[in-house]
């Protein structure tokens, strides 16, 4: 039963992707997605939270650290920081609820977005069907960035999690995964810039 729900949900995905995933590079269609991905988070973001309380949330919390810093060596200070503790704390849980919210409405699109990912870049997925000679590199880095991102403890924290499939290509090459993640940081800091999201 479940595979063929899982079949016909791939199908209907295929249907609309598969064109794309067919002439586009993989690293040009996967960076394509994780904007897509980064700009619908982020306008659920901007139009779901009140960006003017957040941005007063977090300059009161950001005020309370300076002073806690302060108070540490002075303990007048130190007990009247204790009285404004529960406000902060209050303050901190409002924000956490504000920032949780846009999820709600979009981790399902996120988890089928990564689902579909992972069934056409993954090991015997439909890119590794077409291209039987693929070794699952997306994107191959010049060394100094590579080492600067930390892609060996990318690879090796993916090793923990991931058996079988592709190996590691080398100290400079990302798979889909890792180069969604780093479109995905970049992107999203860029449309959070341009959307005034705080």
């Amino acid at each position: 039963m479940f595979e063929s729900i899982y079949s016909a949900f791939y199908n209907a995905l295929d249907a609309i992707f598969l064109p794309m995933v067919q002439t586009m590079d993989p690293a040009i269609f996967i960076f394509v997605t994780a904007l897509l991905v980064s700009f619908i988070i982020n306008l659920a973001t901007k139009v779901l939270v009140n960006q003017d309380r957040m941005a007063e949330l977090k300059n009161e919390l950001q005020e309370f650290q300076v002073k806690a810093k302060k108070a540490s060596k002075d303990p007048e200070l130190m007990a009247e920081l204790q009285k404004e503790q529960q406000k902060m704390m209050t303050m901190q849980m409002e924000m956490m609820k504000m920032s949780f919210k846009p999820m709600i409405y979009t981790w399902v699109p996120i988890i089928i977005i990564f689902a579909y990912l992972r069934h056409v870049y993954d090991f015997g997925g439909i890119y590794h069907t077409m291209q039987p000679a693929w070794d699952g590199a997306i994107v191959q880095l010049p060394v100094i960035i590579s080492k600067i991102i930390f892609i060996g403890i990318w690879h090796w924290v993916g090793g923990i999690f991931y058996h079988g499939g592709f190996g590691v290509v080398s100290s400079t090459v990302l798979g889909w995964l890792g180069w969604y993640i780093m479109c995905s940081m970049g992107t999203s800091m860029v449309l959070r810039k341009l959307m005034g999201i705080k």
